[in-house]
């Protein structure tokens, strides 16, 4: 019963979330300059074709007319038309989002995969040059730009050294010797599930730099978490203890040491997840990567109200979910937290 209390405290404490970035949302992008039916009729237009723009998508009602309005569509599966694609916003949020997933995702991987064992080893070397090392490469990590570093791989590795594509999915040249079957709209997928392996080889060659331009700073920030969350649990007494009673290095590590250290580890996961889906948006612009972050840049150039506001609400429900599933993995791995 408390763990199904938990739950329910949380989910309503996320949707309240949810309620509330819609609202502010709305209420900024109202506040932006500019004249939305303008920018959707073109410059040319004339003043009886933008009334009927102002007419079709409701900006001539009161805000708090086009507000409910707003929220209403959200709960029927409406979430307006985009004004520079001339498309549901929705659709259009299908279609691009898989993209950028894919990096996002591929990145946290990557921080999982690096930044806990490296945490790990630097906590049982503390105070030796591996140690120091480590730190000191996670602190680099962290403070870099993300856009320098997207160019500084760029110049290092397709200017000076060749190595990996510049931009794009993969090698457009490919579609006339292995012309690529479209199955769910992300190439190095569709390519692996048609057994197109030229494109696969591409399209994995392509995703590397922005992944690695995505995954910096939170390998660094998940290498100095981890680190400085075992050492904590390193120093307790109950740690100490079955250390005095000869458990081996390896179980008090993983039993007595880890386990506690993942609550605040899974916590930054979740923050990680946000931060690398907004910084996506730049990686994106950099390497010309047709996702999420390259179609929110056009919406904002062209004024796109409803576009914009899909775009936030998917961050936030994307962020909100898995913020719900961490508080649920944290209470299942630690009870203390739903006490």
């Amino acid at each position: 019963m408390p763990m199904a209390r938990y739950l329910l405290s949380r989910t309503l404490q996320a949707l309240g979330v949810v309620a509330g970035v819609v609202v502010l949302t709305f209420v900024i992008a109202r506040l932006v300059p500019g004249d939305p039916a303008v920018a959707y009729a073109g410059p040319k237009a004339t003043p009886q074709e933008i009334a009927t723009v102002r007419t079709q998508f409701g900006f001539d009602k009161p805000a708090a007319q086009q507000f409910f309005d707003y929220v209403f569509g959200l709960l029927r599966g409406d979430w307006g038309t985009s004004l520079h694609t001339k498309q549901p916003v929705l659709d259009d949020l299908t279609r691009v989002i898989p993209t950028t997933l894919l990096l996002v995702v591929t990145a946290l991987v990557v921080v999982v995969a690096i930044g806990i064992p490296v945490g790990i080893f630097a906590a049982r070397s503390r105070g030796r040059l591996v140690d120091f090392v480590t730190k000191i490469v996670s602190i680099l990590a962290v403070s870099m730009p993300v856009f320098w570093l997207a160019i500084l791989l760029q110049t290092l590795f397709f200017s000076r050294l060749g190595w990996f594509p510049v931009a794009g999915q993969y090698d457009s040249s490919l579609d006339v010797s292995s012309p690529l079957y479209t199955v769910v709209g992300v190439p190095v997928v569709d390519a692996a599930l048609t057994g197109n392996w030229p494109v696969f080889l591409s399209a994995a060659q392509h995703m590397v730099l922005p992944v690695i331009a995505i995954a910096a700073f939170p390998v660094g920030s998940c290498v100095m978490v981890t680190r400085a969350a075992m050492l904590e649990n390193l120093g307790e007494e109950h740690v100490r203890m079955v250390r005095a009673l000869g458990f081996p290095g390896r179980s008090v590590l993983g039993r007595f040491a880890l386990r506690p250290a993942l609550n605040p580890i899974l916590a930054l996961i979740a923050l990680l997840f946000a931060y690398s889906l907004t910084n996506s948006f730049i990686v994106e612009s950099v390497f010309n990567w047709p996702g999420l972050g390259s179609y929110a840049i056009k919406s904002i150039q062209s004024l796109d109200i409803p576009a914009i506001l899909g775009v936030t609400l998917f961050v936030a429900l994307a962020y909100v979910f898995l913020n719900l599933v961490v508080d649920v993995l944290q209470a299942l791995i630690d009870p203390r937290v739903n006490s």
